[in-house]
């Protein structure tokens, strides 16, 4: 080879280099081993920089689990189900019942034409991995600010997150610097590449929403076809405008809630306006708090925690019964089967609040948001800034991928599914981020959060986008399926 060829080549190979990106150096410099784990499931370990801006630094890995193809496969389709957390053991048969039960249809449907690919977040790996991390001190419970009544309770809350965060960071170890979206979609990226393909398929529920938010701005040139269902908003740069959403989302709730009550002979509230039964309560808490068997009493702050939890549609059975139990003198159910959840040993909560809330309001700043909210949502959606601060209030000095307006140049069309019935990902976040993307194609359907098993209608359609690219005829809208089988 002449010296005139030998700087033709290294010229072409660096202009590559340039124009590939990280993805495309991390896709040479690793590969993927895979093995038998069990369940069917091929798993591998995909290392990864700690820091994407940081290629050259320190390395960690995320899971990767396969379900290979039943049929004749036209690819892989990378999914991660939210959380955050582990998707990969989505994928292995589960007891779990909070998880769909519809959930192996779904699968069973996908692999007729796909090898899916679940992959994990860091450090939220399936513990079949070896790889998940387990932090020594308990994040607070996220329902622990809707149950604080002094500032005490405010500062106790912060000192346990607080506590958890410092125990995550030294069993996570440098990976701790990296514990964002944007570094999973790069992460996303470096499995595309490894996987051989030029382009993405993906699919994302939940929290796996936000990678995708993040791999459009980062990566649109790599995206063939994308389906995000129950979109959580990261396009709020201000904290009181996407508190406003969910506050405006759950007063909305409580009218649902009715409707549906009035309509099903089996709700406990049957016969009466369910959310004139919750005013009446809420009242009463508000001036003592309320009886409940074997001698004990439920605050005002433990009644909202309960309604919160039971608000998911999924849960609107247990709502009315404890609500009636409790307007007949007996509020124990708020402090049982509506007890709110403890919090967890995961380091997904940690990963969340590097996303949404970096930088926090001082006490008194969100007493005055909170002052604001109730109102505009003043029977019941106020608290829901109470529900959602909690889970980072007393976090701080992790990472950093703060909320902000999408910047997406051109992708071909994106499928998004929003739900009439969802207050987890609220319907207002998830039409302000569709509303960003030129491309964007929306499907509603009259179910709620994490429809797509669940919804025969949505299955049907999202197939046939993720197959073949078709989309839904405008207008197209999947009738209630899940909110029928509530209860029964």
């Amino acid at each position: 080879m002449n010296r005139r060829t030998l700087i033709a080549l290294c010229l072409a190979v660096c202009l590559v280099a340039s124009l590939g990106g990280l993805a495309v150096a991390s896709a040479r410099a690793y590969h993927l081993l895979w093995r038998d784990c069990g369940d069917g499931l091929r798993c591998a370990e995909l290392v990864v920089p700690v820091n994407w801006a940081d290629p050259a630094g320190p390395r960690t890995s995320v899971h990767v689990a396969k379900l290979p193809a039943t049929g004749d496969s036209i690819g892989p389709l990378i999914v991660n189900f939210g959380g955050p957390g582990t998707s990969t053991s989505m994928l292995r048969p589960s007891g779990d019942p909070d998880l769909p039960a519809e959930l192996p249809i779904l699968l069973r449907e996908l692999r007729t034409r796909f090898d899916v690919i679940a992959v994990d977040p860091r450090g939220m790996s399936e513990p079949a991995s070896g790889r998940a991390v387990s932090c020594a001190e308990p994040e607070a419970s996220h329902f622990g600010l809707i149950m604080a009544r002094t500032r005490r309770d405010w500062d106790a809350h912060a000192a346990r997150n607080a506590a958890h965060q410092a125990s995550c960071r030294t069993a996570v170890r440098s990976a701790w610097y990296g514990l964002t979206s944007w570094n999973v979609a790069h992460d996303l990226d470096a499995l595309r590449a490894a996987l051989g393909q030029d382009r993405i398929r993906y699919a994302g529920n939940s929290y796996g929403t936000v990678y995708a938010q993040a791999y459009l701005e980062l990566f649109p040139h790599r995206v063939e076809r994308m389906y995000l269902d129950g979109t959580a908003d990261h396009t709020q740069p201000g904290l009181e405008p996407w508190l406003r959403n969910y506050a405006l989302t759950q007063e909305r709730h409580l009218t649902l809630f009715r409707d549906w009550c009035a309509r099903r002979r089996d709700c406990a509230l049957h016969g009466r306006d369910a959310g004139r039964a919750w005013d009446e309560l809420a009242a009463r808490a508000r001036r003592a708090p309320l009886p409940a068997s074997a001698g004990r009493t439920v605050h005002e702050g433990q009644l909202y925690a309960g309604a919160v939890k039971g608000m998911n549609p999924a849960l609107w059975p247990l709502l009315a019964t404890a609500v009636r139990k409790a307007l007949d003198g007996d509020a124990a159910n708020f402090l049982t089967e509506l007890a709110p959840d403890p919090g967890g040993s995961s380091v997904g909560g940690d990963s969340l609040c590097n996303d949404f809330m970096p930088g926090l309001p001082t006490y008194e700043e969100f007493q005055a948001v909170e002052a604001r909210l109730r109102r505009i949502a003043p029977r019941f959606g106020w608290i829901e800034g109470r529900h959602e601060l909690g889970r980072c209030w007393g976090r701080a000095g992790g990472a950093s991928w703060a909320p902000h307006p999408l910047r997406v140049g051109h992708v071909p069309p994106i499928l998004f599914a929003i739900g009439e019935l969802d207050n987890n990902t609220n319907h207002l976040g998830q039409r302000h981020v569709a509303g960003q993307i030129p491309s964007a194609h929306v499907l509603w359907h009259d179910d709620g959060h994490a429809s797509w098993a669940g919804n025969t209608c949505l299955r049907r359609h999202v197939h046939a986008y993720l197959t073949t690219g078709a989309l839904p005829a405008p207008g197209t809208r999947c009738p209630a399926e899940r909110i029928h089988r509530v209860g029964k």
